[in-house]
């Protein structure tokens, strides 16, 4: 996986991450670059790689712990000799900096324009994109288009809608990592697209920065549309952490009656609908329905998703399920007299019809054990 990526000037430009995100992201990097040098030779890069990026809500530990021995270190050795610590007089400012400038101020997340991955820029960045794309070839996963010949032109606008949600929405990687399957079977579309992830995603420290790197952007309606006017296409799993919650072994369920906001984005800018289906997405974590009713109540209340699961041996390590990430045929919208105004409800209410169709006959067509749920 990580050997295909092409060369880097024939890459959309994108984002820069600012300084203090780049020192927040720097240990990670350097943690995951010594991995792939050791892990690699053992053959064991995949499985550390999606142990470490499945649990990566907690992985802003890694940064603290670098830090904190980083300035241990300076004061054992005699190079600081002041009476104050360092973590106290300046691990803890910059974290207030941090928060101030990154978490409140900073409109990265919100800023359209070059919204692609960000590539790597030295030794250490490149070595560590190496772990991270290993863990793409842990589960082996590959794109099946609606035909043989199915072509997607670079030239056109899509929003490609991602079901299921599942835990991890795996099949998202695809459509943000150069050199992936989707990558090779639809060249020029990488790099194009831009991811939409819930707000709340960019006030996370470390998450953040993971979800910029990979060309993510706000997903509020404001913003989607900003990156439609731009020339962009669209990234979204529609069902969001709802959808999540749901997840369960040996099941497909979607959410997707009531969602409309991707099928008015299209209308709204003549972009062409495209149905995406990991089969087997539902099947990499083991899911509890312990207190169910309690963390559904959270969901809708506060948007506050609290999935029940573990992966092999009770880690975040995902069952090693082969997934197919079915591509379906774009579903082509009417040009909008004004770009960006708000389409008929009616006209709407008929595209979401097709749309729902058209996933039922995808899923239908390429899976036997199950049916697809759509609440």
């Amino acid at each position: 996986m990580a050997d295909d990526i092409a060369t880097c000037n024939k890459f959309p430009p994108h984002r820069n991450l600012p300084f203090l995100s780049s020192m927040l992201v720097f240990p990670l990097n350097l943690l995951c670059a010594i991995l792939h040098v050791f892990a690699k030779p053992l053959g064991i890069e995949p499985v550390l790689s999606l142990l470490i990026t499945g649990g990566f809500f907690a992985l802003s530990i890694v940064p603290v712990a670098f830090y904190a021995l980083v300035f241990h270190a300076i004061e054992q050795s005699g190079i600081y000799q002041g009476e104050f610590h360092l973590v106290t007089y300046v691990g803890l400012p910059l974290v207030v900096l941090y928060i101030i400038q990154i978490l409140v101020l900073d409109n990265d997340h919100r800023c359209v324009e070059n919204a692609s991955p960000i590539l790597p820029n030295n030794f250490i960045e490149r070595t560590a994109d190496k772990f991270y794309l290993a863990g793409l070839d842990y589960n082996p996963i590959q794109c099946t288009p609606w035909s043989l010949d199915a072509k997607l032109s670079p030239s056109r606008q899509y929003i490609f809608a991602v079901h299921p949600h599942g835990i991890h929405c795996m099949p998202l990687s695809q459509f943000t990592s150069y050199g992936s399957d989707f990558d090779k079977k639809f060249p020029g579309l990488v790099g194009r697209i831009t991811g939409l992830a819930a707000t709340v995603m960019f006030k996370l420290p470390l998450v953040r920065e993971i979800f910029i790197k990979w060309g993510y952007i706000d997903a509020s309606r404001k913003y989607a549309n900003k990156a439609l006017l731009c020339g962009r296409s669209i990234l979204v799993c529609t069902g969001g952490e709802e959808e999540s919650m749901y997840t369960t072994g040996g099941r497909d369920i979607v959410v997707l009656e009531k969602r409309k906001g991707f099928i008015r984005l299209a209308l709204s800018h003549g972009a062409d609908i495209v149905p995406v289906f990991g089969v087997g997405n539902t099947d990499t974590y083991r899911t509890y329905d312990f207190m169910t009713k309690q963390r559904m109540w959270l969901q809708k209340n506060l948007s506050l998703a609290v999935p029940i699961f573990h992966g092999r041996l009770f880690t975040p390590l995902p069952y090693k399920v082969p997934i197919n990430v079915l591509i379906g045929e774009p579903i082509k919208t009417p040009a909008p007299k004004v770009k960006g105004e708000r389409p008929d409800d009616n006209l709407v209410n008929e595209y979401h019809g097709k749309y729902i169709s058209a996933l039922k006959k995808l899923h239908a067509k390429h899976v036997t054990d199950r049916v697809l749920e759509i609440r």
